[in-house]
């Protein structure tokens, strides 16, 4: 679980007296992170194979111990995480840098983790008071990326210290439930949570930037067009807390398993908004109104499908101004999931002159 943060400092042209102190903060986050503070530097001296001894030659009580830990995690995310603070990359690149690097850390380091978000209060108060003089740099620096990106259009125009605490009240608990063997790599997952983020802190196009979709004069039947995207755990979970759905099938692993699926599918909610993006950005795009909608489910969708929604044009009415559409949903295996209609009023031509207003 640990190891990442203190291999770093044991490495390199360094003294065998500072590797054999790296050794024990290692040895000592471990059991640290299964006992709490009240282990003993009995049990730190037998998970490394030494005498007690051993352990005060090089640190004088189990409370320097402890600070050591904190003092190198807050050292090792102030170098090594704002490295990726790259200056001449836009700020929202710069700052899913900065997140995917973060979470990444937090993956390879859980048990210097458990301790950090566990054992503070255990430090002395003028431990606690350096440590969290770190901290607060650490948030900084992520607020004033944040900041940067709302001066210069990225970001929506929101209080950063809040919106900073948000995302690292996200990342930071990913030790808790990430399993080395688990379905996605760390790497998978800082990508996932790091584009899912910087997704909310985005700011919406102007007016002026965006394009009008199809008149009804400018759809023809059979014209097409569709929009993938892997359905994440992430999706799913925060879905079940948008609309209040917890049907342990989508939620509860050790349910679903016993069910016919085998085990946890994404919710139908999920797979029927896929058709959103179409419709409303494609085809027929930007001001199109959804009159009517249907979705027949087909097969499930599991967490990690990759599901297409795709629309086609079977009939249009110019005097009504509807035109109505196929829908159909296929995952990566090109087995279809879904089937429907919809009946659209795409955008009128009077509207465009509504996409050239100043803003």
């Amino acid at each position: 679980m640990s190891g990442g943060i203190f291999k770093k400092y044991s490495t390199g042209d360094i003294s065998t007296e500072i590797k054999r102190r790296q050794q024990i903060l290692d040895a000592a986050s471990e059991v640290f992170s299964r006992s709490g503070y009240s282990a003993t530097i009995d049990q730190i001296a037998e998970a490394m194979g030494v005498t007690k001894g051993h352990i005060y030659y090089y640190y004088g009580s189990k409370q320097e111990i402890l600070f050591h830990i904190f003092q190198q995690a807050m050292d090792f995310f102030l170098k090594e995480i704002a490295a990726f603070n790259d200056p001449g990359l836009p700020p929202d690149r710069r700052l899913k840098s900065v997140l995917k690097a973060h979470i990444i850390a937090i993956c390879e380091n859980r048990a210097i983790m458990t301790v950090f978000m566990g054992l503070g209060r255990d430090l002395l108060p003028e431990h606690w008071r350096e440590i969290a003089g770190k901290r607060n740099h650490y948030e900084r620096l992520i607020q004033d990326l944040i900041r940067e990106g709302i001066a210069k259009g990225y970001f929506v125009s929101e209080n950063e210290k809040i919106l900073s605490y948000t995302i690292l009240g996200s990342i930071n608990w990913v030790y808790v439930w990430f399993q080395e063997n688990g379905d996605l790599s760390k790497e998978q997952i800082a990508e996932l949570m790091s584009a899912y983020l910087l997704q909310g802190l985005r700011r919406w196009p102007e007016m002026h930037e965006l394009k009008l979709g199809k008149t009804i004069k400018e759809i023809a039947v059979g014209d097409s067009a569709s929009f993938s995207k892997t359905v994440s755990e992430t999706d799913v979970y925060l879905f079940a807390g948008i609309t209040g759905d917890f049907n342990p099938m989508h939620v509860n692993e050790e349910f679903a398993r016993k069910t016919v699926f085998g085990r946890r599918i994404a919710h139908g909610g999920i797979t029927a908004s896929l058709i959103a993006p179409v419709l409303g950005t494609i085809l027929p795009g930007l001001g199109t109104v959804a009159l009517e909608t249907s979705c027949r489910y087909k097969a499930p969708v599991y967490p990690g499908d990759t599901v297409t929604a795709s629309a086609t044009v079977v009939e249009k009415d110019e005097v009504k101004n509807r035109v109505r559409m196929e829908l159909k949903w296929v995952n990566q295996a090109g087995v279809v999931v879904a089937k429907g209609e919809a009946t659209v009023m795409p955008p009128r031509e009077e509207y465009r002159e509504l996409f050239s207003l100043p803003d």
